[in-house]
Order: C-alpha cells, then structure tokens, then sequence
C-alpha cells in the first residue's frame, strides 16, 4: 500500500540564508553543474544552445542564493560556455554580429530572471518572517488560553467548595438558632404560660373576666410555643443528632403529611448511623423535594426510598404529579434555574462527591442521588467550618481581583 500523504506532500524549496561564502558557494557549484552537464551533450549540440544550458542554473541561483551570487554565477557561466562550447574556444575571439546579440539578448534574460528571482526571494524570505512571527504568536496565544483556563478552573473549584462550605455553615446555623430557640425562648414561654395560669386561678373566683381574658392570653402563648417548637424543630430537628436520620425523616414526613396531606411512603434500608453531615445533607434533601411536590408537582402521594450498598448510597424521592417542562428541566440539569433550592441540592451532593439525577416525564419526577460510601467524612466543628469560609472567600476574591 502506498502512502497517500507522501504522494499528496507539497515540496517546497526555501531560499537559503547564512552567510554570504556559503551561498555564493551553492551559486557557483551549481553554475559549474550545468556546464557539466552540457559538456555531457557537446557532440550533439555541438556550439549551439550554450547559453540556455546555463540558464536553470540562473535561475536556481536568483532563487535560492540571492542577488549577488546569482550575477557571479551567471557571468562566470557565460564566460565558461564561451571558452569550453564556442569555437575558436578563446573568450575574447572573433565573434560575428548573430552570436554577440544572442550573448546580449541571453544577459538581459539572465538580468530580468536574476532581477524575478531576487523579488521573489525577498518576498518568500518576508512572508516566512511572517509567518515564524505567527506561530510564535499562536503558540503564546496558546499558552495563554491554556493558562487562563486553568486558572478559571481552579477559581470554579473554589468558588464550589465555597458553596460547600457556606452551605455545612449555614447548616450549623441553623443547628445553633434551633437549639437556642428551643432551649431559651422556649422555656421562657413556658415560664410565661405557668406564671398566667397561677394568676388566673388567683382570679378565677374574685374577677371571671379577667380570669377568661387570662386564658386567651394563656391559649395564645401555648399557640406561640408551639410554632416556635415546630420552627425549632424544621430549622433542625434534634432527632437528626440523637436518634439518627431514620428517626428525623419519620418525624418530618409524620408532620408533612398533616400539613399538606400527601401520602408519603419510606422505604429506608440503611445499616447504621452515617456521618453527621451526610445525614444532615439527605435531611435537607427529602426537605427540598417534599416541599417542591407540595407546591408544583399536584401529585397526591410520593415515594422516599434509602438504600445502602458496600459501594453506594441511593436516595430516591419520587412523585406521580404533571411533571416538569422540557424546557425547565433542561435548564435544571444545566445548572441554570433561578432559584437556590435545586443549587443548593446539587452543590451539597457534589460536595460528597455524588451524582444528582433529575427525571421527570407526564406520569411524574423521579430525584436520584447516587453517594459513594467512601465519601461520608466525618462531621467537623462549626468554628472550624466558618474560619474555612472566611478564608476561601478571602482566596477566591484575591484570585479573581487578580485575572
């Protein structure tokens, strides 16, 4: 088989640079080439046809060894041919009028193939500058974008590790304003209500209206009391920390289904407690997807399956609603809704290196996290988290200032 590139390859011959002894060299061995090669055909061309055996070697020499070299050669070429190809063989004998207007015509010949070669030489010499500048910009250029695009890909990583850790430290938050809420504006209500109940049975007997008004404002505080314990409790239930993910799942699911009244199934099938971050981000995501069922999906039920494998862990929260538009869903998987709930869930799951799948299609939406095992840390301190946070956000605006 032949080689089709060798076939097609263009073979270009560039002019030679360097110094002046090297080309004027080339120049005058090639000069000398050409009359050997017309002393090969002297019994057959006899005198005739002397000056257009050295003509190629003008032209090769107008091309590829410049202006100087080229008039070298070519005077010395003639003056050989003169001597070696025209009888008496003399170079200053008797010449007649025919044979002194050839050598004339074949010198102004020669001038204006010198005087082509020399422009075109030139011109091939600045179009290789050219281009030599070119590739070297193209290969900075190169470079550079190559540069650049590292450095927005590590800026990318960071900003999404700051997302990560923004989200660890608001969950902290929320851990410390739900344990305040319960620990300190709890029981001062509950102080409140039994200090109301003791008045009111003081006035019971000597003012009803006063003791009924004392109720009202007991029912009151008890109504208080017990949004600011469900508040307490959905800002983060302290059975996520106690008792484990299991038992904060059934709890919020118990409470979610009285509120919205959609039929929800778990199916959990885990074999121990995981790590404290790792149950708080799939708490935050049956959160997410139950209220988005309740708001957009219509569905009337829904499904939560956990499953662990040596491998994996599966989180599946799935509806029989309408559905998400095409549209709207590819703009999800692209990362470009507008709202911060979906983000949120997939920079948490991203932050375990997990996968997030969205599919949804007339008959209702299916939400899969697929969560390597190996990647359930362990849970670190909340000073440690905002300190983290500090720190990256301070490093990632330094970087971007600097690009």
């Amino acid at each position: 088989m032949f080689d089709r590139q060798a076939v097609t390859r263009t073979v270009s011959l560039h002019p030679l640079q360097g110094s002046k002894a090297k080309r004027y060299t080339v120049a005058l061995l090639a000069m000398a080439a050409a009359l050997g090669l017309r002393s090969v055909f002297q019994p057959i061309l006899g005198g005739s046809m002397h000056y257009v055996s050295i003509s190629a070697a003008t032209v090769f020499a107008a091309w590829y060894c410049g202006l100087g070299p080229a008039i070298v050669s070519t005077i010395a070429g003639v003056t050989a041919a003169n001597v070696l190809f025209v009888s008496p063989y003399l170079p200053l004998g008797q010449y007649s009028e025919r044979e002194i207007v050839g050598e004339v015509l074949f010198l102004v010949f020669a001038g204006a193939i010198i005087a082509m070669g020399e422009a075109g030489r030139r011109s091939w010499l600045r179009l290789g500058h050219v281009h030599e500048v070119l590739l070297r910009s193209r290969m900075q250029l190169k470079f550079r974008v190559r540069q650049r695009t590292a450095q927005l890909q590590q800026i990318n990583q960071d900003l999404r590790d700051l997302s990560a850790r923004l989200l660890r430290v608001q969950d902290d938050e929320r851990r410390r304003i739900a344990r305040d809420l319960h620990d300190s504006t709890g029981q001062a209500l509950t102080a409140l209500k039994l200090e109301l109940a003791g008045i009111e049975r003081e006035l019971a007997t000597r003012d009803a209206p006063t003791a009924r008004r004392l109720a009202l404002a007991i029912e009151t505080a008890r109504q208080i009391s017990d949004e600011l314990r469900t508040i307490s409790y959905l800002l983060h239930p302290p059975l996520l920390d106690e008792l484990g993910l299991g038992s904060a799942v059934r709890w919020y699911i118990d409470g979610f289904q009285k509120r919205s009244g959609i039929k929800v199934t778990l199916d959990l099938n885990t074999s121990a407690r995981l790590a404290a971050e790792l149950e708080t981000m799939i708490f935050r995501m049956i959160q997410e997807c139950l209220v988005n069922i309740h708001r957009h999906s219509g569905s009337s039920t829904a499904t939560i399956r956990i499953s662990q494998s040596e491998e994996e862990l599966v989180v599946e929260i799935e509806d029989q609603g309408r559905g998400i538009e095409a549209d709207e869903l590819a703009d999800i998987n692209a990362g470009a809704t507008p709202g911060v709930g979906l983000r949120g869930m997939r920079e948490r799951i991203n932050d375990f290196g997990g996968e997030l799948q969205i599919n949804s299609s007339e008959k209702g939406t299916r939400v899969r996290a697929t969560i390597p095992v190996e990647t359930a840390g362990s849970d670190g301190g909340s000073d440690n988290a905002v300190n983290d946070v500090r720190s990256s956000i301070s490093d990632v605006f330094k970087r971007a200032s600097a690009h």
